[in-house]
């Protein structure tokens, strides 16, 4: 009898000890916080307008608005990045839009077991909605998802309202140019992107005639455009320092 109430005390201290180690693996997985590296402009500003940031522990060089998102390390540009840059953070989750690369570096990302989320942009205001619901479902962030999209369809349709629209007699000539650090050239945006897209919107007309998204810039190119207003993208007009210097470009000079 004294046998068998030793053998269950062993059992029983056995099962204990199993248990304890148990809760312990439970409870370091619910230690480990979240932590996400998003190589994306705009998914990032939706993180931002959601709330949801407090995961956020790098981006990437693109990434600029709002402001405060600067104070965060980044990993370098979307589409030349590094995979010891991304490792280094430690993120369980890399969230992107499709637009990076090289393709060999997000390979070794996965290999190593972080996760790669794909969140597709798209380019009008269906799919922006949807990436909106989209970022918000992945950061349980729903009823702020509902709340600033209300607030963006009230807004758009003042927008896309004919009377506010009429009122533009002569629609100015709009060019804007954006600085590709991929290629280190500068570049114009075309009809067809979302830059063109807001030029309509608010009653211009884009000066390049061009599809395809951007199209490399030259003098000539400037002075054909006949521009005018110019818009410079902060990639670009940052590296001439003042806006002065920004008019010394050729074509914009």
């Amino acid at each position: 009898m004294k046998k068998i109430s030793f053998y269950l005390l062993v059992l029983f201290a056995i099962s204990l000890l199993s248990a304890c180690g148990r809760l312990g693996n439970e409870d370091k997985k619910a230690e480990q916080k979240t932590r996400i590296v998003c190589v994306s402009k705009q998914i990032n500003e939706y993180i931002y307008a959601l709330g949801a940031e407090q995961d956020l522990v790098a981006v990437d060089l693109s990434s600029t608005y709002p402001p405060q998102i600067k104070n965060l390390p980044n990993v370098g540009y979307h589409r030349a990045l590094s995979a010891e840059g991304i490792i280094s953070m430690k993120p369980t989750s890399v969230l992107h839009d499709g637009n990076i690369g090289p393709e060999a570096v997000m390979e070794q990302v996965k290999k190593v077991g972080i996760q790669l989320m794909l969140m597709k942009s798209g380019r009008g205001q269906d799919s922006a909605k949807i990436l909106m619901r989209e970022v918000a479902k992945y950061f349980h962030k729903e009823a702020q998802a509902d709340s600033i999209i209300k607030i963006w369809e009230e807004d758009m349709s003042m927008i896309m309202d004919d009377s506010i629209i009429g009122q533009v007699v002569t629609k100015p000539r709009i060019l804007i140019i954006h600085y590709g650090r991929a290629a280190n050239i500068y570049l114009a945006i075309t009809k067809n992107s979302p830059g063109g897209q807001m030029i309509e919107w608010a009653g211009g007309v884009n000066a390049i005639d061009s599809i395809g998204g951007m199209a490399r810039t030259n003098a000539e190119m400037i002075a054909k455009s006949a521009p005018d207003i110019i818009i410079a993208t902060d990639f670009g007009f940052d590296k001439f320092g003042s806006a002065d210097k920004f008019k010394e470009m050729p074509g914009v000079a």
